[in-house]
């Protein structure tokens, strides 16, 4: 499968549990691979890369867009994301548009919201983030990090709907079932979320400084 059409668009992420890339060029879908991966996503991704430019035969001067996520979440993961990009665009200047985390997570909601969100992010320490979101895909206020106490709960319970892979922690609460009603079948990131393209984002020349909830920075 050769794909020489210009004005293309990858949209690659590895920010926490699968690696994954997808091609795609207005709207349509060309080519989308992912895999699970807890750790050492930099030689997944790079050989997920490798597979994409030996099936596709494309180039990077091929490429208009860039979507990634810039956090926060795992890091080192999404450094090794950003570096080897940097890598393949070289010598190409590429458009790049960055999403947080959430956003990123809002883009795999499959319909129209009508009431805000909130997302929660397991950070692999004993808390979890929590970032609330508008209808419209907009982060409202800043990221908190809250314990897994009746203080969250009790926010969880107010009239937004739940999304976000903390979920799953969360599920392991005895008072998790008061809350079961309101959670949205988006638990993991995919690169092909980024077809989604729910509002409109400036795109920058530059890669976008990474977010870390725990970064000293």
């Amino acid at each position: 499968m050769k794909i020489q059409d210009k004005n293309l668009e990858i949209g690659i992420d590895s920010s926490l549990s699968y690696c994954s890339i997808t091609l795609f060029k207005n709207k349509k879908i060309l080519w989308d691979q992912a895999k699970k991966c807890q750790y050492g996503h930099e030689k997944i991704l790079s050989k997920l890369l490798e597979k994409l430019i030996n099936d596709t035969k494309i180039r990077p001067e091929n490429i208009k867009n860039l979507h990634l996520n810039n956090g926060p979440a795992r890091f080192t993961a999404i450094r090794n994301c950003h570096a080897l990009m940097k890598g393949f665009f070289f010598d190409h200047k590429i458009r790049i548009f960055s999403y947080s985390i959430f956003e990123h997570y809002f883009l795999g909601i499959k319909k129209e919201m009508v009431k805000n969100l909130i997302c929660i992010i397991d950070t692999n320490r004993r808390d979890l983030a929590i970032q609330k979101i508008n209808k419209k895909g907009k982060l409202v206020g800043n990221t908190k990090t809250y314990s897994i106490n009746d203080d969250l709960l009790s926010l969880l319970e107010m009239d937004n709907l739940l999304f976000g892979n903390g979920l799953k922690k969360l599920r392991e609460h005895s008072d998790f079932n008061s809350i079961r009603k309101k959670e949205l079948k988006v638990s993991r990131l995919q690169s092909n979320f980024f077809v989604n393209n729910f509002y409109k984002k400036k795109a920058s020349y530059t890669f976008p400084k990474i977010s870390y909830l725990y970064s000293p920075v």
